[in-house]
């Protein structure tokens, strides 16, 4: 195929004959698909270039990218069809008068810059390095035509990943399956998605699919597998609602609802908003040391009175703990802050949260973690020495001689991973973990650690809470076997009415566990 001949493949082919009724379509999933050819040679294949007056226009987000691919490859095909290209005018213009554009919007305003213009064909080549505000704005006011008969159509590439990760996937991946049309009531118009693969295009060097597999993990299943629910800059990676390829059973956080037993410590948080999300999080820790999210409560633009009444009614069970986020505690002038307030009204008592958000992060990571950490073995030189031991734990303290011990001791592997499990019913919670991305701003000259704050985050928000709050729990195994000794104190004091020993066990009863010293066998080994 010389560089002036073009072949559309198979899923382009798709991709072109979808009806101008069609307002809006994107074409893609993952690289090598063929996108921005699809987007360059529409205007050829359907014959728009004929259409005196009509005018496409063509979007990257920076001018370099405009530069150095879009413009370079229409100058293959666009000649052939008598086009002439206006370099000043970033241009292609045909001999019927029709016109294709290129255009760049670098920052949000750079929307203004299109206020004047009309166009019956717009086109986004990598459609999530847009703003959402971007697309709208140009697609909804701009895509417009005069002329009887014409056609309005967007038509869109991508891959997953990228800023406009969130927008693009709800606007087109949630709204449907692949393929199915699916209609927008508010503005009465149409939009479809036609997926992609870099294995469906015929004219891919084969070599740069395989080198993809050498990819890391999330970035892999985003470019190779065109997989919209894991992307690079991820933050929690180990987030999965099946097990990928060669992944273990465990490798999974989603469960079949199920009954909460009653024993289990519950746990709520709650993150107030208004005009944003009010999300409520339900938990329960089981006695394997799993944290069970069972239940979630979202609202916007509810009063309070509304809100905590409705938590109350979900709230029927026994509630350990409940955490709200560090905005009910402030004073906005009223005789009752917002955690009193949900207090007076629901009946449950809400506690400060940590809100350290790296913390908060770390803890998500860990809730979320199914592969094992690695083992550390340290080899020891001689046979176990039960005297040698005796003589580390006299003279060099308890954390000598558990050093020497664990020379010797083969780990276990480790069980109860991933400590996160996640009710299938929780829906938001599920969309938002995915769409968390590190914060690409520097601190210090070093790139942050945090969670960028996007809209929508509330569920990602309360979770950090919970999670953190959980951590200074007991197991329902521990927690029971502490209440009976607490009610055995008490029982003693009412049996002996000795205040100095019941304050004596009490004390003793509360303190921090220290490391019980291990005993020996007769045969030497701990």
């Amino acid at each position: 195929m010389s560089d002036t001949t073009w072949k559309p493949h198979p899923r382009q082919v798709d991709f072109f004959q979808l009806p101008d009724t069609i307002f809006e379509a994107l074409y893609g999933g993952s690289a090598g698909g063929g996108k921005s050819e699809a987007l360059l040679m529409l205007m050829i294949v359907r014959g728009f270039y004929k259409l005196p007056r009509f005018k496409g226009i063509l979007f990257r987000r920076t001018f370099a990218q405009l530069e150095s691919e879009i413009i370079q490859r229409s100058a293959l095909w666009y000649p052939a069809t008598g086009a002439t290209y206006n370099a000043s005018k970033y241009r292609w213009k045909w001999p019927s008068g029709a016109i294709m554009q290129f255009g760049h919007m670098e920052t949000e305003n750079d929307v203004r810059n299109y206020d004047t213009a009309e166009y019956n064909f717009a086109a986004f080549d990598e459609l999530t390095s847009f703003t959402e505000t971007q697309y709208k704005y140009l697609v909804f006011s701009r895509v417009r035509t005069s002329i009887p008969g014409y056609p309005t159509i967007v038509r869109s590439g991508t891959n997953p990943g990228n800023v406009g990760h969130a927008w693009v996937r709800k606007r087109f991946i949630e709204s449907g399956p692949p393929g199915v049309l699916c209609r927008e009531v508010q503005t009465n118009t149409s939009r479809i998605f036609i997926p992609c693969l870099a294995r469906d295009n015929p004219h891919i060097d084969k070599n740069y699919i395989q080198r993809m597999q050498g990819l890391p993990e999330a970035e892999r299943r985003a470019k190779a597998e065109g997989d919209w629910y894991t992307f690079e800059g991820q933050v929690f990676e180990d987030w999965r609602e099946k097990p990928g390829f060669d992944e273990p059973e465990n490798a999974n956080h989603l469960v079949e609802d199920f009954k909460i037993p009653d024993f289990w410590p519950k746990v709520l948080a709650v993150d107030w908003g208004f005009s944003a999300m009010t999300y409520a999080l339900w938990g329960a820790l089981s006695p394997d040391g799993r944290i069970y999210l069972y239940r979630e409560y979202a609202a916007i633009k509810k009063k309070i009175v509304e809100w905590a009444t409705e938590i109350k009614l979900l709230s029927q069970e026994e509630i350990r703990h409940v955490v709200m986020c560090k905005s009910g505690w402030q004073n906005r002038g009223e005789e009752l802050n917002l955690a009193d307030q949900f207090a007076k009204l629901s009946g449950l008592t809400p506690e400060k949260p940590e809100n350290n958000r790296i913390a908060g992060k770390l803890a998500v990571q860990d809730y979320l973690r199914w592969k094992p950490r690695p083992k550390s073995v340290v080899l020891a030189s001689a046979p176990f020495d039960a005297h040698k031991a005796m003589s580390i734990l006299r003279t060099q303290g308890t954390k000598a001689y558990e050093d020497y011990r664990l020379a010797f001791e083969v780990p276990e592997d480790e069980k109860g991973i991933p400590k996160l499990q996640v009710f299938k019913s929780l829906s938001l919670l599920r969309k938002t973990i995915p769409l968390c991305i590190y914060d690409t701003s520097d601190t210090d000259g070093k790139p942050s650690e945090d969670v960028a704050e996007f809209a929508g985050d509330d569920p990602y928000d309360t979770l950090r809470y919970l999670l953190l709050r959980v951590d200074k729990m007991r197991s329902p195994v521990k927690e029971e076997k502490y209440r009976q000794e607490e009610r055995a104190i008490y029982g003693q004091l009412e049996a002996t009415g000795d205040q100095t020993t019941f304050q004596r066990r009490m004390a003793l009863h509360k303190a921090p566990v220290s490391m019980p010293i291990r005993r020996f066998t007769r045969a030497g080994q701990p």
